[in-house]
């Protein structure tokens, strides 16, 4: 996804689809009140968009990070799937501008995390964003 490469190491990452599980874990943990996401023009060209709703950890369903650490090893993603846009965002400001596409997937993220997202960036400059649902 999105041909990502380390600033400083030159390697090539490897980054997945988004991990709703481990995301709520780090919300709970952080006392998190808003969110934001970056790099959703990476997705501008999917047709198929994936989000890992639980772990499938031997045959049991977990909604949420399994106590012990080890059950991550046995750990499927279970993914839920969303189609794409085929919209170059690059170019949009304002959150009525966004996808429809976009925003029913940005508004799963929200349900499933738990808390809002303020900030959708759109692009790799800094004036690329979007508030979705930003207090400003």
């Amino acid at each position: 996804l999105g041909h990502e490469y380390g600033v400083n190491t030159k390697r090539r990452r490897r980054p997945g689809w988004f991990d709703a599980v481990m995301l709520r874990h780090a919300v709970r943990l952080n006392s998190m009140s808003e969110i934001a996401i970056t790099k959703l023009d990476i997705f501008d060209t999917f047709d198929t968009l994936k989000v890992c709703v639980a772990y499938d950890v031997k045959g049991v369903r977990h909604d949420h990070l399994p106590y012990h650490q080890s059950d991550l090893f046995d750990a499927v993603p279970i993914y839920e799937e969303f189609p794409g846009w085929n919209t170059d965002l690059t170019a949009v400001r304002e959150r009525h501008e966004l996808p429809a596409n976009a925003i029913a997937y940005l508004e799963f993220l929200q349900e499933q995390v738990g808390v809002p997202i303020g900030v959708v960036g759109t692009g790799p400059g800094r004036d690329q964003y979007v508030y979705f649902n930003a207090q400003n």
